[in-house]
């Protein structure tokens, strides 16, 4: 039998549990039981209510791809803290054929009653032990919050930390007046980051501020003076928990120093309430078919689809380099979606109908056979890399920040993470003939001009390269390599 060796402790306290007593006691176990250990997992200093933890989940990615057949660990505990996770776990590695086992418990088949409700109770024990001390510990939190103490994290823009209270900086605190002055008054964002980067003012962390630095700065109570604890209840037990109004929440007004008047506080929050609807009606009514294939050919930023209001009531659709619409830090001339999208789909259309399909399909049906068996490294390296930036994109809207612009990179991100998710579920064992290829062909090129065209686009064209007045196009299939201008 092969094992794979699991090894967790909650924290930077080592302890006759630490990690390597854990895996000293497994080593000596599966030496006795003549078990092999294959592979070997740790996860230091995580918390055991939930999954999200590298060396679990690598366990878990190998142990579907039939890498052991066992799982050896200390004690329940090491595994889970959970109920649900738990039993979650023992689920997946009983379909899989994966026996699990402890060095210090016995544990059984989990569809036998019997043996369930052991480890039921051992499992429990285990998060009962948790609640309570979690239960102390926000306890003791809620009560320093009470005397507005900081209680960890990154202080905001224009304030330092002295023994715990909040203390104006004042070279920041400048540069959050400018910021709510200027929006106050009617600025455009594009307005305050130039005047921002104009007298050098930086973020905490020394870096440019955007749109997204903006937005929370102008959200953020603690300017007129309001001190907050645990305002939402985002996580419980570390997983999303909705995000709603927590009625708990310590919430202590002229706790802090001020740095911005209530009126002008007040005529901000009306502005952003109105550009918020404003805003989201916008996005609502406008489809961009190129949204996430524009690449930026000045700083390698991606474009993004946006719309302009004239005072006459005049919209115009347009794509605009990402870096230069949130931070003012590229000079990229923005492109006319209208002309760009028409002599897209015209580039489509005149491929599609002048090319030999015959061909065309030779040519897909060499490069699928050449990449079957095939690792897929660089779709899987791309996944995990989206993946990441959407979790960042969603802790950032459960941190307050909803704009319209955050919301449409994640809806792109979501669909290529779609696109690669499909790709990577592909096997050697799918039959594709030149017949199914050709057929394909002549039926895209019979949709373009209906409601299929955007998903022809993300279809064939992988990428569109913007350089100052031209753009190039690439495409899948051996399909566009053509430069024009716009």
């Amino acid at each position: 039998m092969t094992a794979a060796a699991y090894a967790r402790y909650s924290t930077d306290r080592q302890t006759d549990n630490s990690i390597a007593a854990q895996l000293d006691a497994i080593i000596a176990y599966c030496q006795k039981s003549n078990i092999s250990i294959a592979r070997t997992y740790v996860d230091e200093a995580q918390s055991g209510t939930n999954t999200n933890r590298n060396g679990f989940m690598n366990l878990l990615k190998d142990a579907r791809a039939k890498k052991f057949n066992a799982v050896v660990i200390y004690d329940i505990s090491r595994g889970s803290r959970d109920i649900a996770d738990w039993f979650t776990f023992r689920k997946e590695m009983q379909a899989q054929g994966i026996a699990v086992l402890s060095v210090t418990e016995k544990l059984g088949d989990i569809s036998n009653p019997n043996d369930f409700l052991v480890e039921l109770i051992n499992v429990g024990l285990g998060q009962h032990m948790v609640l309570q001390t979690r239960q102390k510990s926000r306890a003791g939190v809620a009560q320093k919050a009470k005397d507005a103490v900081f209680l960890g994290g990154v202080a905001p823009l224009g304030y330092d930390v002295f023994e715990q209270k909040y203390v104006i900086n004042e070279h920041e605190a400048t540069a959050i007046r400018l910021i709510y002055d200027y929006y106050a008054d009617g600025s455009s964002y594009d307005t305050i980051i130039d005047e921002l980067n104009a007298k050098g003012f930086r973020g905490k962390k020394g870096q440019v501020m955007g749109r997204s630095s903006l937005n929370a700065i102008l959200q953020n109570s603690r300017y007129i003076g309001v001190y907050s604890w645990n305002k939402y209840q985002n996580k419980y037990m570390g997983k999303w928990a909705g995000g709603k109004k927590n009625p708990d929440a310590v919430i202590i007004k002229d706790a802090i120093p001020a740095i911005i008047d209530t009126e002008t506080w007040e005529r901000v929050q009306r502005r952003m309430k109105t550009n918020k609807v404003k805003n989201a009606t916008n996005t609502a009514k406008n489809t961009y078919l190129l949204s996430g294939l524009i690449e930026c050919g000045n700083c390698g930023g991606s474009f993004t689809g946006k719309t302009n209001t004239s005072g006459k009531g005049y919209k115009t659709r347009y794509y605009t380099c990402n870096n230069k619409y949130r931070t003012r830090t590229c000079n990229a001339k923005n492109i006319n979606a209208d002309e760009l999208e028409t002599s897209v789909i015209s580039g489509l259309r005149g491929y599609l109908q002048n090319n030999d399909f015959g061909e065309i399909a030779e040519n897909v049906l060499t490069a699928y056979e050449n990449s079957k068996g095939g690792d897929k490294q660089a779709e899987k390296k791309e996944l995990d890399k989206l993946q990441t930036e959407l979790q960042n994109c969603v802790k950032a809207i459960r941190g307050g920040l909803d704009i319209p612009e955050l919301q449409n990179e994640i809806l792109q991100i979501r669909t290529r993470i779609a696109e690669l998710e499909e790709t990577l579920s592909w096997t050697d064992d799918i039959v594709i003939t030149r017949e199914m290829i050709v057929a394909q062909l002549e039926k895209d090129a019979e949709h373009l001009d209906d409601m299929s065209v955007q998903r022809l686009i993300k279809s064939y064209i992988t990428k569109i390269y913007a350089h100052g007045d031209s753009v190039s196009i690439t495409g899948g299939v051996n399909m566009v390599d053509c430069g024009g201008r716009i």
